[in-house]
């Protein structure tokens, strides 16, 4: 009886294909599929069910460790099924997660009913009614293995006597130099590491290694219990894997023959020996003709990808932290009980690289070697960056325009005048030409950054803080910063081309006299915004005002006037203007630091260009950068802003200084 084990994800870590495969390598022989997985893709779940039960010999179940989600189904595929005394299955209702109008998430769901049935149609087997086989699934239901046998799922619970291993005398047939023979009770009382006997095979009884053991000579420098002992491990596994039985007699043998050799040193032997020319289950990769990175053997399902699991991945860990994630990957709930340790793992299982028997500082380190695991965590951070920059108040952002310019140079962002007025051409007569003038006010972007460090111990540890929310921090810094300094531009000392500050008299955008907010002084400040006139003085440049910005103090009061059909300054009922219910109000507290009663007036940035935020062309805002440091443990994330702010025109701006 060969042996096929399905241990870990479906549809990633053992995918439809590879069953298919190791099925067609195995032809018409009984087959024994070993099952410890957590679930994963419905669809290959459901193929390897399918492929388990057309197999023409006889296939045996045996659920080791657990059998949860689509892993309980394709358990239904043996014609026996046995569980572990420590063994848990569970069933649930397919999950899937889609996006699209009403039409498209009904469609959604009417195929997650089909499914249903499709794995209603799998448990079938336990004979019970399709009632109680719904009741389970929309309970999300769990047994362990005394549950699972009298609900049908299972057809025994394994014990001692239980034994459809794989035996094979031929393959088990070579001998040990009688030097290396010793008696049996030798081998009594060792202490061996802890291990499921439902995992081991009892030896056959043509096995010579049943009565082998070390000489006594051995014991002055190996003593005879270690020599026992690595007998024991090489017994192991050759009752799980009979055909190799010849290679491990002669690799048991120089072992042996080296008194020097501990058991821990024959059982990294034993490894190595079973690992040469292996890869993992799904482990093989190639580059499709996109360029990415794919398992070989994985079906179009599930995160087929070493991109898709990236991107699944980055999706769980800012939603751990607490970063909002639209439209998560469909595979991301499939990782969702992954550590940062388990998702490096996983990283280093894909590109097939062994993780056997490594310490967590040496997976974290083989990790980090590879491409795919620092761009996880520079795609995580640089997400959780910029979540932090996009969901922190910026109500800079809503009355100011946006610019992109090519480098660090000093800027000038050009304000045209208006048209010159049209003549009156004549009969014959020729056209005459007409210019613009311009107004330029200078102004260059510079660089903002900040350093976050990952240690390998916060990789370690699992600490999310490190990676999601202290680089989201440095992103709602980065948006902080942009708001100082477009807010010191509007209060502060400003100087323009014509070296004067930006509110000045002779602009026409300064009240002569401060008052209170109301509909009667808003009323005069739209009227002296109107009044401006292009640079030329040719014609009314006629700006509307579209914001009326305020310190927080007057927030509350701006709010009021805003929103009442009547004037609240009037004792009647005479109506408050529909142009000032359309005003859209801004507040900010930094505004409060230089003056509690000044309030302004802002025209619609497409309008007219006022205030300007800058950004280099073609980088991201904020950019992070990603370099790994030899000298520490540690992973360095650069975040850095190429920004700068400019005063582009003050005719779209009017200031009141309150009262």
């Amino acid at each position: 009886m060969q042996t096929i084990h399905i241990f870990g994800e479906i549809g990633t870590e053992v995918t439809a294909d590879f069953i298919r495969q190791e099925l067609q390598l195995i032809g018409d022989k009984p087959v024994l599929v070993r099952i410890n997985s957590e679930g994963g893709s419905v669809y290959d779940g459901i193929a390897i069910y399918e492929l388990l039960r057309a197999h023409p010999a006889h296939v045996t179940v045996e659920i080791t460790g657990w059998a949860l989600s689509i892993a309980s189904v394709i358990a239904m595929g043996g014609r026996k099924v046995v569980i572990a005394p420590s063994g848990l299955m569970m069933v649930h209702n397919p999950w899937s997660t889609t996006s699209g109008n009403a039409a498209d998430l009904r469609r959604a769901a009417d195929t997650l009913d089909v499914v249903r049935g499709t794995l209603i149609t799998a448990y079938q087997r336990t004979g019970q009614s399709e009632d109680k086989l719904r009741a389970w699934l929309d309970a999300e239901t769990w047994f362990d293995a005394e549950q699972a046998k009298a609900a049908g799922l299972v057809d025994e619970v394994a014990d001692d006597s239980y034994d459809e291993r794989p035996s094979n005398a031929r393959a088990c047939a070579f001998s040990i130099p009688e030097k290396y023979k010793l008696r049996r009770p030798a081998l009594v009382n060792l202490h061996l590491p802890p291990q499921s006997r439902h995992d081991v095979t009892r030896a056959p009884d043509s096995v010579p290694l049943a009565s082998a053991a070390a000489p006594a000579a051995a014991g002055s420098i190996r003593n005879e219990a270690d020599t026992g002992r690595i007998i024991e491990m090489f017994e192991r596994e050759i009752r799980r894997a009979p055909d190799s039985a010849g290679d491990m007699g002669k690799l048991l043998i120089q072992c042996l023959s080296n008194k020097k050799l501990t058991p821990a040193d024959a059982g990294e032997r034993i490894l190595n020996h079973m690992g040469a020319g292996a890869f993992p289950i799904g482990g093989a990769m190639y580059v499709d003709d996109r360029g990415q990175q794919v398992w070989a053997g994985s079906s179009s399902s599930g995160p087929s990808t070493m991109h898709e699991f990236k991107a699944a991945a980055s999706d769980v860990l800012l939603a751990r932290a607490g970063v909002p994630v639209e439209n998560p990957h469909p595979a991301s709930r499939d990782l969702q009980r992954l550590s940062v340790l388990a998702m490096a793992e996983k990283v280093l299982s894909m590109a097939g690289l062994p993780t056997y028997r490594k310490s967590q500082n040496e997976i974290i380190k083989a990790a980090m070697s590879t491409s795919d695991f620092p761009e996880l965590l520079a795609n995580t951070t640089g997400r959780a960056l910029r979540a932090g920059y996009e969901n922190a108040q910026a109500t800079h952002a809503v009355w100011t325009a946006e610019r992109e310019v090519p480098d660090f140079k000093p800027q000038s962002l050009v304000s045209l005048s208006e048209a010159p007025g049209l003549d009156k051409v004549l009969e014959l007569a020729d056209y005459t030409y007409g210019s613009f003038a311009e107004s330029a006010e200078s102004f260059r972007i510079e660089t903002f950054g900040k350093i976050v460090k990952i240690s390998r111990q916060a990789l370690i540890n699992d600490d999310l803080d490190a990676f999601t929310r202290i680089p989201q921090a440095y992103g709602a810094s980065a948006r902080r910063l942009e708001a100082d300094s477009v807010y010191a531009k509007l209060t502060g000392s400003t100087r323009l081309r014509d070296d004067m500050p930006l509110f000045h008299e002779k602009h026409g955008n300064l009240a002569a006299v401060g008052a209170a907010l109301s509909a009667e002084t808003l009323g005069a400040a739209r009227a002296a915004m109107r009044k401006q006139k292009g640079l030329k003085g040719l014609g009314y440049f006629d700006p509307q005002p579209r914001f009326l910005i305020v310190p927080v103090s007057l927030e509350t009061k701006a709010e009021q006037l805003l929103a009442s059909l009547v004037d609240p300054g009037m004792s009647n009922n005479t109506g408050n203007p529909e142009w000032i219910r359309r005003l859209l109000l801004v507040s900010d507290p930094r505004l409060d630091e230089v003056s509690e009663t000044a309030w302004y007036l802002a025209a619609d940035p497409t309008q007219h260009d006022t205030i300007v935020r800058a950004y280099l062309a073609g980088e991201p805002r904020p950019y992070l950068e990603e370099n790994e440091e030899f000298e520490r443990d540690a992973v360095a994330h650069k975040c850095r802003l190429d920004f700068g702010v400019g005063v582009i025109d003050y005719r779209g701006l009017y200031k009141n200084p309150g009262k």
